[in-house]
């Protein structure tokens, strides 16, 4: 088992109460309906009763009278006519075809409100879970888990919950009414009326643990086919196709084995189920028959009985399926309400009150952090920047500069020390209140389908003459010469626009929210030279009054910055302006000499 199944087995064993917990809040708006529903299943169950009663009226009373008149009484009504007990009976047919009809509606319309609000509740919850939840469950898991598992939750509220308590009723009922006809064939019957439940709830319990395994090998699958599809190019031109390919057949034979096992288990368990149904009649025919030989019962009274017993057997095979979906549903339920239960950033910042209006000095005392208990990426961080004033944390790759920006953005929290926001502790504010007031330019631009406007614009901003100004400082001329302007559409990955061009509309994002806090994350890194310098310069201007925090990999981007610090291995081992560590003739020194070989002795 990998370590990520081992994870999500942690996460998804829920006990029942647990679960019903979680999912009653998305239920109760709607608990009414579902009343209703029950009623009408009831009142059905009731017409559906009716029916072996009226064939043996109708055999007892005119086909095979017991008595001279051809009549019958229909609750305390006399019917002499055989053409008036059919219009009756097609009335009461016709009426439970009516009421069918109306509950599946309702149900369906109940259920599906349902599942309109969780899978907006589950994607609301997502997009507030801090980032560490996503470092540890991969895309295709919660892909899996917003869309089948869902669909699974769908499955039990408008075909499977009703529908077992339908069942359950209909089978009480049945025996009720069986007693009641005959008592000693109905004590024949109840003899194997606990091992069908016994059986029921058996199998059951083993098809739920299956269903988790398959619901966990589709999530692996989705993942798989993901990773592929997302880096297909590098897939194709390093040959790499074989491997996955393998990975990927292995993980689709898991499920298969998985699926097989749930097959072998409902291939046990309904044909139990039948042979208990058939051994069931065979008795009931066989002491039915005597007593109809002897006198004791009438043959209606026999035809009446056996048509109960196929009207029993019938939602007890009925049940035996939705519960087999009904398991599935729940292992679901457990997966869905396991991310549910997962504290989001902002339920654990909700009670912090202070209103930040602007950010005019940050500062790190003493930070330590380590993504994995042991291993610190941050050792005793110390350092401050003030409104208008920039800093550039430079360093080689893993020597913790992006672990730092993580800390400032909320994604993470440090082990120890004090992060500072304008000499107030960070935790304060809240992360939303701290995040209206910070821009975060990334290495990798991210833009998501959709037209410029919709990827730079503040929800609470629609005035075009402000979009196309951020536009223009942000440098992206490019959209007013070639392109259709703010309704430019993109695609996934941010395609059609280069590298330089997604850039350029992400720091436009920036000015468009006008933030306090400005980060810049390598921002440069994947850029030829024109679109570097295009890029500086928006950066410049975005820069301009505010406070300012700048990671690069050339020295370039920073050496204009207000201050410096030199990262090495998790701890700062030089700080100053780009003069004075020049002057300093350390590390930053020989890193900056390696990069353009232009800084002499």
């Amino acid at each position: 088992m990998s370590p990520e199944t081992e994870l999500e087995e942690k996460e998804i064993k829920l006990t029942d109460f647990k679960l019903i917990k979680g999912i009653w809040p998305f239920i109760k708006p709607f608990f009414w309906m579902l009343c209703v529903s029950v009623s009408l299943v009831f009142l059905l169950t009731f017409l559906e009763l009716l029916s072996p009663i009226l064939i043996k009226k109708a055999i007892d009373g005119f086909i095979l009278p017991v008595s001279d008149t051809k009549q019958v009484m229909f609750f305390g009504f006399l019917i002499n006519s055989f053409k008036l007990f059919g219009i009756v009976f097609l009335g009461i047919i016709t009426l439970a075809f009516i009421i069918d009809f109306i509950q599946a509606m309702f149900m369906e319309y109940t259920g599906q409100k349902i599942i309109l609000n969780l899978r907006e509740r589950l994607f609301e919850h997502m997009v507030y879970l801090p980032v560490s939840f996503y470092d540890q469950n991969t895309s295709g898991r919660l892909v899996s888990r917003v869309a089948g598992d869902v669909e699974n939750m769908n499955e039990m509220f408008t075909n499977i919950l009703v529908f077992i308590f339908k069942d359950i009723v209909f089978m009480i009922s049945i025996l009720s009414i069986m007693f009641y006809i005959n008592f000693k064939l109905a004590l024949y019957l109840f003899i194997l009326v606990p091992l069908i439940f016994l059986s029921i709830f058996f199998f059951s319990k083993i098809s739920r643990n299956v269903f988790r395994t398959l619901r966990q090998k589709i999530s692996e699958i989705n993942h798989s086919f993901s990773e592929s599809i997302t880096g297909i190019a590098i897939l194709q031109t390093t040959s790499s196709t074989d491997i996955f390919l393998k990975r990927f057949k292995k993980l689709n034979f898991e499920h298969f084995k998985a699926g097989l096992l749930q097959i072998r288990i409902f291939a046990i368990f309904m044909p139990f189920v039948g042979f208990l149904g058939t051994l069931s009649v065979g008795i009931i025919i066989y002491v039915g028959g005597n007593e109809v030989g002897d006198g004791k019962i009438t043959i209606g009274i026999l035809v009446a009985f056996l048509t109960y017993m196929k009207m029993f057997f019938r939602p007890v095979r009925e049940l035996s399926e939705k519960f087999n979906l009904l398991q599935n549903a729940l292992a679901s339920g457990e997966r869905i309400i396991s991310i549910l239960n997962t504290e989001t950033f902002k339920t654990s910042n909700s009670k912090n009150q202070t209103q930040l209006y602007d950010i005019k000095k940050v500062e790190f005392q003493n930070i330590s952090f380590a993504y994995n208990k042991g291993e610190e990426v941050l050792k005793d961080i110390s350092f401050a920047v003030t409104k208008g004033r920039s800093l550039g944390i430079v360093g080689q790759t893993g020597s913790g500069k992006t672990s730092i920006i993580n800390l400032l953005s909320g994604f993470y929290q440090q082990d120890s020390g004090r992060i500072l926001i304008n000499n107030n502790n960070y935790d304060k504010y809240s992360i939303e209140n701290i995040r209206d007031k910070t821009a975060l330019v990334m290495q990798d631009p991210i833009l998501f389908s959709g037209s410029i406007r919709e990827n730079i614009t503040p929800s609470y901003l629609k005035d075009d003459v402000v979009l196309k100004k951020a536009l223009k400082d942000a440098n992206c001329d490019f959209l007013f010469n070639s392109h259709p302007g703010l309704d430019t559409m993109i695609f996934e990955q941010g395609k059609p626009l280069s590298s330089g061009e997604k850039q350029l509309v992400c720091i436009a994002r920036a000015f468009a929210f006008n933030p306090d806090l400005i980060i810049f994350d390598e921002a440069t890194s994947y850029l030829d030279s024109e679109s570097e310098q295009k890029v500086h310069k928006a950066m410049k201007k975005l820069m301009k009054g505010r406070l300012s925090i700048i990671i690069a990999h050339r020295l370039s981007t920073v050496r204009n910055c207000d201050n410096l610090i030199f990262i090495k291995n998790g701890t700062i081992r030089e700080s100053g302006s780009h003069e004075e560590l020049v002057k300093l003739k350390g590390e930053y020194y020989h890193l900056l000499k390696k990069e353009s070989r232009l800084v002499t002795d």
